[in-house]
């Protein structure tokens, strides 16, 4: 009798902890590419943006922001970047945000009209976790904290890997 309650207990542990840690696995696992559009600008240059959608796949937050990915054979930010899919439209992708280094991992990607200094506090799940940025700007500046506070660290270029603010950005600004 004691045996089977035991084993009930421990049945009963490992069926609550696998839903509880499980299905949050699972869903960030099939929801891993978010997309933002910036849809307006407050007077200190704060983006104003849509809620986050996610996508199982970069491909489906690409093709979902407007970029088509018909055809190419490297749906990344360098096969996409290389077909000049990611600019040219009066919207296009001023940023996309990465967990991973070299553009690896998960994604958070930014649309916009411009790179004329808007900015954004990343959303509570992106905070301290962003390892490369792909620019769609020419320069991105990582801030430390929120509000454009605290010490930067720019990617220019295509973008890059971040090395002082890895897994330290709170908030981001696109420039020119």
């Amino acid at each position: 009798m004691h045996r089977r309650t035991v084993l009930g207990l421990a049945l009963t542990l490992l069926v609550s902890c696998s839903m509880m840690f499980g299905a949050e696995s699972a869903s960030a696992a099939w929801h891993n590419h978010c997309v933002v559009s910036a849809i307006g600008q407050r007077s200190d240059g704060e983006l104003i943006t849509s809620s986050p959608l996610c996508y199982s796949t970069f491909a489906e937050a690409m093709n979902a922001v407007g970029v088509d990915t018909t055809g190419i054979s490297d749906v990344s930010p360098a096969g996409l970047a290389a077909t000049g899919r990611l600019k040219g439209a009066a919207t296009f992708i001023i940023g996309i945000h990465y967990d991973g280094y070299n553009w690896t991992g998960a994604s958070f990607s930014v649309t916009g009209s411009n790179c004329s200094g808007g900015w954004l506090n990343v959303a509570p799940s992106w905070n301290d976790r962003i390892s490369s940025t792909y620019n769609g700007c020419p320069r991105i500046r990582h801030f430390w904290n929120a509000n454009l506070n605290g010490t930067w660290q720019d990617t220019t270029g295509s973008g890059g890997n971040l090395s002082v603010l890895d897994n330290q950005t709170t908030s981001i600004q696109y420039l020119t």
